[in-house]
């Protein structure tokens, strides 16, 4: 029998991890690009949270105050190099670098620990909010998730959401008539650095340990998988695909290399005959119950 303490916490984890997939998804949905990389922005925020917290006494607001400083700085240097590049460079060269990241994070001892990581934190508290309560996390991931949904909702409605719009079309297009392609795409991936980089930081109260691992491309892995399940065309896609990626295999009481196979799978069976995912397979269900009852209503 499964406690509710570990289901709330699960639910809160779900919440954080679901920040990522919504970074993810900036630039996948957004730009039409597959972001790597984006495990890098993840590992600085939680290291800069163990780091901050375990090394130099500073609280967990004021940790990720610095991890979003550091992926901002981060984003905007990476992207300059980067960005250049569509694509499958893109993609390739970002997921190079996070493998930089990981081999920095083992070697850089004075800060990292190394492969040991970094653990024995402090009480993590938000305001007045414990997050090693399990209902205090669930509510903070919650609400921080919210109001990250509500910003990028507000985003992609606005003049750099249409311009970022025009670029996924056709980005040549986009430039003829007169938008900075670069620029937008630049502005596109500092926004998304500071939400994964959240993401990096809410999970630490559930781990509680930092490893160099958190740099792997396994994370952005499963962050695309949850944005290709829940559906690029809505902001509650990647949502709703973290739920199932991260709470469905809890239940079902699937081995991880199981789990593997059978996320793969219906990825592969998704991107066949559903490429916008559960979103698209909903929307047709739909229709085709619409239409029947359409067809009845005449008869």
């Amino acid at each position: 029998m499964v406690s509710n303490a570990f289901i709330l916490t699960l639910a809160g984890y779900t919440c954080a991890f679901a920040l990522f997939a919504l970074s993810i998804n900036v630039m996948l949905g957004g730009l039409g690009e597959v972001p790597l990389g984006q495990c890098i922005f993840f590992g600085l925020g939680a290291y800069s949270v163990a780091v901050g917290m375990v090394k130099y006494g500073l609280s967990f607001e004021q940790s990720i105050a610095v991890a979003i400083l550091v992926s901002i700085a981060a984003a905007a240097l990476i992207g300059v190099v980067t960005l250049k590049l569509t694509g499958a460079y893109f993609s390739i060269v970002s997921w190079g670098l996070s493998g930089v990241a990981m081999v920095a994070a083992l070697n850089l001892t004075h800060f990292t620990e190394g492969p040991l990581g970094i653990f024995g934190f402090p009480p993590i508290t938000m305001g007045p909010f414990l997050l090693t309560d399990p209902r205090s996390y669930l509510f903070v991931t919650a609400a921080l998730l919210i109001v990250v949904t509500l910003v990028l909702y507000y985003v992609r409605d606005s003049r750099f959401g249409c311009a970022l719009e025009s670029i996924r079309q056709n980005r040549h297009l986009a430039q003829s008539v007169g938008v900075d392609v670069f620029r937008q795409r630049l502005k596109a991936f500092m926004l998304s650095a500071p939400i994964a980089a959240l993401a990096g930081a809410f999970c630490v109260p559930y781990t509680q340990i930092v490893t160099p691992e958190v740099f792997s491309v396994s994370n952005t892995v499963d962050g695309l998988l949850m944005v290709l399940i829940g559906g690029t065309g809505l902001l509650a896609g990647p949502i709703v695909g973290a739920a199932i990626f991260s709470v469905l295999p809890y239940f079902l009481d699937l081995d991880p290399n199981i789990r593997i196979l059978v996320f793969s799978m219906a990825i592969v069976v998704i991107m066949i005959f559903a490429p916008g995912g559960l979103h698209q397979i909903a929307k047709k269900l739909m229709a085709r119950l619409s239409g029947g009852n359409h067809v009845t209503t005449a008869r």
